[in-house]
């Protein structure tokens, strides 16, 4: 039941992400459903009798993690794919795990596997044919490749939340880290909603966009992130990386049924070497630790 939980939570996301940004404005939407559950971790951590303190020099990190995972990571998400597909976002951010490992280098928290680059260098082919058509004109306009262009920063500022996160959280517990990075962040996220602020209005507002929201700021934002640490203490890795790439083509098959997208040939060359990329990345990242 977990597993299923952890892969339906990825896979419906970008699909009620797209059905929610359509009614509520991505930026004031991002707003209420970080600020939804950051409250929600408060009371959690208040009811777990943990506390807020942290060493003074862990404290800009703390900050920059609550930048990354609010304000930068939601502005690109929501915007992106209000301006995309929900299957092109379930492809993409498939990418998680490979923009993990290279930001993981580059910081020097991780080595360098030659192994590894071939993966690397799947997923870049795989996303240049996912880009191609909208370059080329064929079927897709300028909107939908700037919104993903937004998705591939939305996957990097994540990537980089989970990458310079992993020691702030192994010092301090998931729960507590999390919580303050989710208040943090959502203060952080005020301008933006003040800005869109003209732009707010719940007139279009259907009974999808309160299911939307009430799925991504709790089961998603907030019951996930529990489901999944738990999941990681009583499941074997190889298990979970192997949903994950079930996840996207989930996805797929589900904004084809709910969402009407049509889906190209280059799509679908594009998709697979993405995916089989990620897959090979996983197995080597397995076989490596």
């Amino acid at each position: 039941m977990l597993l299923v939980f952890i892969t339906l939570a990825a896979t419906f996301t970008p699909i009620f992400a797209k059905l929610t940004v359509a009614e509520i404005s991505p930026l004031s939407f991002g707003f209420f459903r970080f600020g939804t559950a950051a409250i929600l971790f408060y009371i959690t951590l208040r009811i777990r009798k943990l506390d807020l303190k942290f060493e003074r020099k862990d404290y800009p990190r703390l900050f920059l993690l609550a930048l990354l995972c609010i304000p930068l990571n939601q502005f690109f998400f929501l915007t992106g794919i209000k301006m995309s597909f929900a299957s092109h976002s379930g492809i993409i951010y498939s990418l998680n795990p490979v923009y993990a490992y290279i930001v993981a280098v580059l910081f020097k928290y991780e080595k360098f596997y030659v192994s590894k680059l071939f993966s690397i260098l799947l997923t870049v082919v795989g996303i240049f044919f996912i880009f191609w058509e909208s370059f080329s004109g064929t079927t897709v306009n300028n909107t939908v490749v700037n919104g993903d262009i937004l998705l591939l920063f939305a996957v990097l500022t994540f990537s980089m939340y989970l990458t310079l996160g992993k020691t702030t959280i192994e010092k301090y517990g998931a729960l507590k880290t999390s919580t303050f990075v989710f208040l943090v962040g959502s203060v952080l996220y005020i301008p933006l909603f003040i800005y869109d602020l003209p732009n707010l209005s719940f007139e279009k507002v259907t009974y999808m966009g309160v299911i939307g929201y009430i799925y991504l700021s709790v089961v998603v934002a907030y019951l996930a992130y529990f489901v999944w640490y738990y999941a990681l203490k009583h499941i074997a890795v190889s298990k979970l990386t192997t949903l994950s790439n079930i996840s996207p083509l989930l996805t797929v098959l589900f904004s084809i049924i709910f969402l009407s997208e049509q889906i190209s040939l280059f799509f679908v060359i594009g998709s697979l070497i993405t995916l089989i990329g990620v897959f090979i990345m996983h197995r080597v990242s397995i076989d490596i630790s």
